[in-house]
């Protein structure tokens, strides 16, 4: 009796705690993978986020696969014409994340990835027909003013960098929306689809990077890792690699515990810590109009968050009543 009351309480203890501990690594994680990322990139001068893109897929693919040799997880499989078409769109997704993060300040980049947003709005009342209620839509302006501001005038924002970032999003979005699909359809959890995804992506990546890092910098990736592959830069992939692996983990994890509304509102918390120290890392110029236009940005997602929950609730409240 004093085992099942002791091992009831800690179970109680690890419901209360469990939520807290997954959200603060979440957004450790979250924040540290961005800005070690940016330091990649702009400390290490490292060329090549796409081929970087391919290391991380086939990196997490090989710890994933040691994972569920171990029992953690059962691989799926699934049809290898449709994996392989949505690894493509998951690797552009990826690649040119990266490619936005390299070419545009912390604060763009990350307030650039609020567009998904209003654009996953719009296709999703395109595919389903669902129009977004007034204060969603409302919030989802509010946004894209935010974003508007911010653009013009970050003093770093570049041609290339808004093509990488806009490339990013629409990607992204369609990943997001095609990758939800093929999991309900096939009964797949989001650890046995991101198995069966990495490995095509990272051979894809691997095959793609290279011509696609020549061509957006004009540096030979061979020629380069020549001159200037040392420890310092092998540590460095080697630690965003696993760090990429362990943002995956706690997400699934902070989503499990905490509900997916509540995800969102640390997806804002990990915004304004990326940001904030971004500015402080890297030394950006602080100017009034783009802090402000970040502000407005982020108080619209937040705004948008909040929108959602309200729509939650009303559509709940008239289920209750048929």
């Amino acid at each position: 009796m004093k085992k099942v009351q002791e091992k009831k309480k800690e179970e109680a203890t690890m419901a209360l705690y469990e939520p807290i501990v997954s959200s603060i690594l979440n957004i450790c994680i979250s924040v540290t993978i961005v800005l070690y990322n940016k330091q990649i990139f702009q400390v290490l001068k490292f060329p090549a986020p796409v081929t970087l893109s391919a290391i991380h897929s086939l990196f997490g693919h090989s710890l994933l696969s040691v994972l569920a040799a171990f029992g953690a997880f059962e691989p799926k499989k699934l049809n290898r014409a449709l994996i392989i078409k949505q690894s493509g769109i998951w690797g552009v997704s990826v690649s040119f994340d990266l490619l936005s993060l390299k070419y545009n300040s912390v604060g763009f980049f990350q307030i650039a990835k609020l567009t998904m947003l209003p654009l996953s709005a719009v296709l999703n009342m395109y595919l389903t027909g669902d129009k977004p209620s007034n204060y969603v839509m409302l919030a989802l302006g509010w946004i894209s003013l935010g974003v508007a501001v911010t653009s013009v005038t970050d003093v770093q924002v570049n041609f290339a960098g808004c093509v990488f970032a806009g490339i990013a999003v629409c990607c992204t979005v369609l990943n997001q929306v095609k990758a939800g699909q093929i999991m309900k359809e096939n009964g797949c959890s989001s650890v046995q689809f991101t198995h069966a995804l990495t490995l095509w992506s990272g051979l894809i990546l691997s095959i793609a990077g290279p011509v696609v890092d020549f061509a957006a910098t004009g540096i030979r990736l061979d020629e380069w890792l020549s001159d200037n592959c040392d420890l310092p830069l092998v540590t460095g992939v080697v630690v965003t690699s696993l760090l990429g692996v362990m943002v995956n983990i706690t997400a699934y994890w902070a989503i499990k515990t905490n509900g997916a509304v509540t995800y969102q509102v640390l997806g804002q918390v990990k915004n304004c810590g990326i940001i904030i120290i971004g500015f402080i890392m890297f030394a950006y110029p602080v100017l009034a109009k783009n802090v402000f236009g970040m502000i407005v940005a982020i108080t619209g997602a937040c705004a948008y968050v909040y929108a959602k929950i309200l729509d939650q609730r009303a559509a709940g409240a008239s289920a209750m009543k048929q």
